[in-house]
């Protein structure tokens, strides 16, 4: 069987240059893809950790907000998680909250879940407004795949993946390959100095949309790393783009090594997402750091009388160097009363923005 990287080659070789997505879409979905090998990368002995992977306390939050919300929907609140990955997330929930409440999970990959979840082949298989409780994802966005935009004085081209003369792959600048990342540039509002580099994936606002439009009362809670296009589009701080790359508990940017063997991740434009579900007819809840969306789902209750291990793991999720400030949490709301709902007020616009 063809590695992932002969497999790439081969396409480039038959039809020329590819746009990045392209590549990043095979290397991490495609056969024997990052995302579809047999060994999980994520965690200790993987490539980069998650909040799940890290700790069951992210769940037990999770598990804490839908036993909040069953008073206020008159029935156990269900839960869809989309881009479950090894289902652990999904799996501690089971086990601390699964009495009488409906729990599935949709993934690319489809990995197996424990009893009572539900593993479902797409999103298409779901109604319109069918979800009433939470539909949440965990780092999902941040791995669709993205195009690398470049500005220049006469407006944005793209940089392609073509075969390197001594082999591998490389970079050229060439047309857009596709009119609607035109609009989708001016839609978020990313308005590239000359050689700033943005990276952008037209899958972004469709797959949120989907998800707005299955949620029929609930929320919809996003996990990613991100921020208000304002600052995502920054020539004077993200001139670079965002796209990285994760091997062995280490970050590097040479997205075209290796491909199939290391995780490929650019940051998420919640702008996009926030606009987005408000047009789907939801009600932005909060912008707000992990930090603070752990706090507001009652963390510190689970901590009282804990033993040292489950403090360090809190101490990981919470700090303000890493993912307890780098991953935002977009909450947004239809057909259910957030007040007093959580701990801590969600309410100011963008306060990580």
């Amino acid at each position: 069987m063809q590695s992932v990287a002969e497999r790439i080659a081969a396409r480039v070789a038959r039809e020329g240059a590819i746009p990045f997505a392209v590549f990043m879409a095979e290397a991490l979905y495609g056969e024997g893809g990052y995302y579809r090998r047999e060994r999980w990368p994520v965690g200790a002995g993987g490539d980069f950790v998650t909040g799940p992977a890290l700790s069951p306390l992210l769940a037990r939050a999770t598990a804490r907000l839908l036993a909040r919300l069953d008073g206020r929907l008159g029935r156990p609140a269900e839960l869809l998680e989309v881009g479950y990955g090894d289902g652990a997330h999904l799996a501690e929930i089971a086990r601390s909250a699964a009495a009488g409440r409906r729990l599935r999970g949709v993934d690319r990959a489809g990995r197996p879940l424990p009893p009572p979840v539900q593993s479902l082949p797409d999103l298409s298989v779901l109604a319109a407004g069918e979800i009433e409780g939470v539909i949440l994802s965990c780092e999902l966005f941040d791995a669709l795949p993205v195009h690398r935009l470049v500005g220049t004085d006469e407006g944005v081209e793209e940089l392609w993946v073509v075969a390197a003369p001594g082999g591998g792959f490389a970079w050229q600048r060439r047309p857009l390959s596709d009119p609607r990342l035109r609009e989708l540039v001016e839609r978020a509002g990313a308005t590239l100095a000359p050689e700033q580099v943005a990276d952008l994936s037209l899958d972004w606002e469709p797959l949120y949309r989907e998800l707005a439009a299955r949620l029929g009362r609930g929320l919809l809670v996003t996990f990613d790393y991100g921020f208000a296009g304002r600052r995502l589009y920054d020539a004077r701080i993200r001139r670079h783009g965002t796209l990285a790359c994760h091997r062995r508990h280490r970050l590097h940017r040479d997205a075209l090594a290796v491909p199939g063997e290391q995780d490929l991740t650019a940051h998420v434009d919640f702008d996009l997402l926030r606009r987005s579900g408000e047009e789907e007819g939801l009600v932005t809840v909060g912008l707000v750091s992990q930090a603070l969306w752990l706090a507001a789902c009652g963390l510190f209750s689970d901590l009282a009388g804990a033993p040292p291990a489950r403090r360090h793991e809190a101490m990981a999720l919470l700090d303000p160097e890493g993912m307890g400030s780098e991953i935002r949490v977009l909450v947004q709301a239809r057909g259910v009363d957030v007040a007093g709902l959580f701990d801590l007020p969600l309410g100011a616009p963008h306060p990580v923005a």
